[in-house]
């Protein structure tokens, strides 16, 4: 930027410079011609010094006011252009572009308004991003809270059967760990976009927390009918227990979502040194190319039907997550033949 200022600043002054050297010379040609034509003796007025300095202070004034418009026009023309595109950006308009101008692609001016569509493209992804988040969470949160106010009303009604009544109130616990859960994945993303490394690390049973996670959704993977198949190995590994919930949580939650009823999950964890590689393979819908390339951008949901729940943010914090520790995620996928998650963490 301090580059472009001077390269400016420069166009300006050389631009004044032109000014002076074009108006002496139109200056000295203008005596030139009175001398050679006489036409100070055609006048029948007493010519005088100083008649003859405001004759030349007049036509200094015309013809330095006319190359300075042009010289400043052509000089400040552009950046008062690109204030212009700004004051639009700035009141929301996101679809502003500048045309390169015509200064070559190596000029300043050149490189100003490349600079300034990037940040307008940014700026559009952004408030893109934005506009799908709130989309997408209030039309989740949406449903939850709606199932929880019609069943708490429904809870009212001293008429219902026990089993209604547990029925209602079961509906009402599931919704709410479903916001809870839809809350955390937002604060948890949040509060390790600014983080760069993981901390409070312990060993502990990979294995084990693995085994607990599979436990703790028994009761939404056993209603559909699947099997889980779980090959661990016995690992203790150093890291951050809560956070590396998160990854077998996620991971685990969206198999169990988008495997139809009677199918098949298969866990594997074992050790390949130098990594800690572990797998989640599942016999669902699987994913188109298009949609494995966007899986992990932040509020992406490939059901754009939301006939699934979830907020787009479960895989966007197992990559960043994973992502701190140093590791990496593989994804392999196709339609109608499942997908296949590896997680590899270093040792």
């Amino acid at each position: 930027m301090k580059n472009h200022f001077y390269s400016i600043w420069f166009r300006i002054v050389a631009a004044f410079f032109w000014v002076m050297v074009i108006t002496i010379c139109a200056l000295g040609f203008t005596i030139h011609l009175f001398n050679r034509f006489n036409v100070w003796g055609l006048l029948s007025l007493p010519i005088t010094s100083l008649h003859i300095l405001v004759l030349l202070a007049l036509i200094s004034i015309v013809f330095g006011s006319l190359v300075s418009m042009f010289a400043l026009h052509h000089v400040l023309n552009p950046i008062m252009e690109l204030s212009k595109a700004m004051q639009k950006v700035a009141k929301g308009d996101y679809t502003m572009r500048l045309e390169p101008p015509s200064h070559g692609p190596k000029s300043e001016m050149y490189d100003l308004w490349n600079s300034f569509n990037q940040m307008v493209q940014e700026l559009a992804g952004t408030e893109t991003l934005h506009s799908d988040f709130i989309s997408n969470v209030s039309h989740e949160f949406k449903t939850p809270l709606a199932a929880i106010s019609g069943y708490a009303t429904l809870l009212q009604d001293d008429s219902l059967t026990p089993e209604e009544r547990d029925e209602y109130i079961n509906t009402i616990i599931q919704s709410t760990r479903e916001l809870t859960r839809m809350t955390g994945n937002i604060l948890n993303l949040s509060r390790l976009e600014n983080q760069a490394i993981i901390s409070e690390k312990e060993p502990f049973r990979v294995d084990e927390q693995i085994r607990q996670c599979i436990l703790r959704l028994e009761p939404v993977w056993s209603a559909k009918g699947l099997n889980i198949d779980p090959e661990l190995e016995r690992i203790v590994w150093n890291g951050n227990m809560e956070l590396t919930a998160h990854i077998w949580n996620n991971l685990l939650d969206n198999a169990v979502k988008f495997t139809p009823p009677g199918g098949e999950i298969r866990i594997t964890a074992r050790v390949l040194d130098p990594w800690l590689v572990i797998t989640f393979q599942d016999s669902g819908i699987g994913m188109t190319p298009e949609v494995q390339t966007r899986i992990f951008d932040k509020f992406y949901q490939g059901d754009t039907s939301h006939k699934k729940k979830g907020s787009g943010l479960g895989l966007a914090l197992v990559r960043k997550i994973v992502t701190l520790y140093g590791g990496s995620v593989q994804v392999a996928s196709r339609p109608e033949l499942g997908s296949t998650f590896k997680i590899l963490l270093p040792l």
